[in-house]
């Protein structure tokens, strides 16, 4: 027992680093100083935020207002000083009248004679009602102008025409999208497209969507992310499911390719006044527009289009280090292999005397801890909701609330798998979790592809390791670290985007970690011994 318990805190000090090294990678690029001699052409924030000073307010703006004409104004003006061909395309806000809005539509002379798929860069110049906006989406918009500055200046090496689109009216239905969509003859070429947008004002830009048919898309484009690479096939399939939308939505519908990328931490300043420029992170603003240089360089590096796919991908970073991903068609035969693997790898355990037993005694576990997550996610958001604790869904010491569910959730998990498996053989626990693994990999690369990997990188290592290491603390905690690898990103993406607030839904993520530790909790046994 003492021995499990010294593996259990190995295992947790290994998720604690974990999470801190996901802290450290996802902060955002070091800021690159205005004044600063990049010859690579290389972005500055401080450079940006110059940008967003000159045109934005530092009051709310909404389509329609005064001040949001003035905010497109000195973006035209702005445009034309960096030699750009400025259209203004004006509409109503309503289809039998309402408000002039206007989308500031942006094109390069020199570019009239290239024929290929254009490359379009865009952001809205709106804000809500209720605050100014930099972070929702000055700082896009000052990105992109600075960006495509340094874009332009090596024009010579482009094979695709570069436009730049800021949309009006997007806090009101995406009404500016709709609009260019269709009426702009622009629209009918089905230009690639980099659409960032933003929920908040600090952290990482997260690539968190795609077109349908993305398969040749990630292939081709998705290591060519700005570090860190922040991205996965999770997001992109989540984000379609929900009602909400961004100007991304209307490009996708109308059948354009791209990449959608948004700011998602500090969202207790979205749409509130305090969304202004003292409080938006330059690294967060720094990485915009290395994701805008570098995506816009690299689209523009060919001439040459992707014959269109009707098939997507799995992605996913490591550590903002790098993106792994494969097509959807590989998830079947994997889930398969995965099967295969487990059941051969466990196929003399399969006739052990109580294995039965064990093997539904650990299934029936996994899944009390899973539907009791999801009780005690419920509980604690409800008991922190309209509090003085947690007045509404975001707050800016949230972090630490959803730090506390997090603790709150691997202990009830452990105590309910302590409860349940004390009895049980440890290497009995391992063999029975392997093969479910195999079992539920499979099924979720029938019914949710983008997920799969979640549950096939931890099958296919705890067979390997079963097969390699003969102690069955040390392969539990190498399961469990690499389990933690690919699924503590997650959790952390999770709990930023949808807060304690949401622990229905967050709760069962968590503990979906304590998963790969059940061996540890059961009693100690070795092959060694046999």
């Amino acid at each position: 027992m003492k021995q499990n318990i010294q593996s259990l805190l190995i295992v947790l000090a290994g998720f604690l680093a974990i999470e801190l090294l996901v802290c450290w990678q996802y902060r955002g690029p070091d800021v690159v100083a205005s004044n600063a001699i990049t010859p690579d052409r290389r972005f500055s924030a401080e450079a940006a935020m110059k940008i967003h000073a000159r045109i934005f307010p530092e009051i709310a703006h909404p389509a329609g207002s005064n001040e949001n004409n003035t905010v497109g104004n000195q973006l035209a003006e702005l445009l034309r000083e960096h030699g750009w061909i400025v259209e203004i395309q004006t509409f109503q806000s309503e289809p039998n009248g309402g408000v002039e809005l206007r989308n500031i539509v942006a094109r390069r002379s020199e570019h009239d004679e290239l024929t290929a798929t254009p490359v379009v860069l865009t952001s809205h110049y709106d804000s809500c009602r209720f605050g100014p906006g930099a972070g929702d989406t000055g700082g896009c918009v000052a990105a992109i102008v600075e960006a495509s500055r340094l874009l332009i200046t090596a024009d010579s090496k482009l094979k695709r025409p570069v436009w730049l689109l800021f949309t009006d009216g997007e806090e009101g239905g995406l009404l500016g999208a709709r609009e260019f969509v269709a009426s702009h003859p622009l629209s009918q070429r089905r230009p690639l497209v980099l659409n960032f947008d933003a929920r908040g004002c600090s952290g990482p830009v997260v690539m968190y969507e795609t077109h349908f048919g993305n398969a040749l898309a990630i292939e081709y484009w998705i290591n060519d992310l700005a570090s860190p690479r922040v991205t996965g096939s999770p997001f992109t399939a989540v984000y379609r499911s929900m009602p909400n939308g961004s100007d991304f939505s209307v490009f996708q519908q109308a059948g354009w390719p791209g990449f959608n990328f948004a700011i998602i931490d500090g969202a207790h300043r979205y749409h509130q006044p305090d969304d202004i420029l003292a409080n938006l992170n330059p690294r967060s603003v720094q990485h915009i527009g290395d994701q805008v240089l570098k995506m816009a360089t690299r689209l523009c590096e060919t001439s040459v289009d992707h014959p269109p796919s009707t098939e997507d991908a799995v992605f996913f970073d490591i550590l903002g280090l790098t993106v792994i991903h494969y097509p959807t068609s590989w998830c079947m035969p994997l889930g398969i292999a995965s099967l295969i693997l487990s059941l051969q790898t466990n196929r003399r355990r399969l006739v052990a005397r109580g294995l039965i037993r064990t093997l539904l005694g650990t299934w029936l576990t996994v899944f009390l801890i899973l539907a009791i997550s999801i009780g005690l996610g419920w509980a604690l958001s409800m008991s922190l909701r309209d509090t003085q604790l947690l007045p509404r869904a975001f707050v800016w010491y949230g972090h630490w609330l959803s730090v506390s569910m997090w603790v709150v959730t691997i202990l009830v998990s452990l105590t309910i798998g302590v409860w349940c498996l004390r009895q049980s053989k440890s290497e009995s626990i391992a063999a029975s979790l392997c093969i479910a693994a195999g079992i539920v990999s499979l099924v979720i690369a029938v019914v949710l592809p983008e997920f799969s990997h979640l549950v096939l990188i931890p099958c296919c290592l705890g067979a390997v390791l079963c097969n390699s290491v003969r102690d069955i603390r040390f392969q539990t905690i190498m399961v469990t670290m690499g389990t933690g690898i690919i699924l503590i990103p997650v959790q952390h993406l999770l709990a930023i985007a949808m807060g304690p607030a949401n622990g229905t839904m967050l709760c069962p993520v968590f503990a979906m970690a304590v998963i790969p530790m059940l061996p540890l909790l059961g009693t100690h046994y070795s092959m060694t011994e046999k």
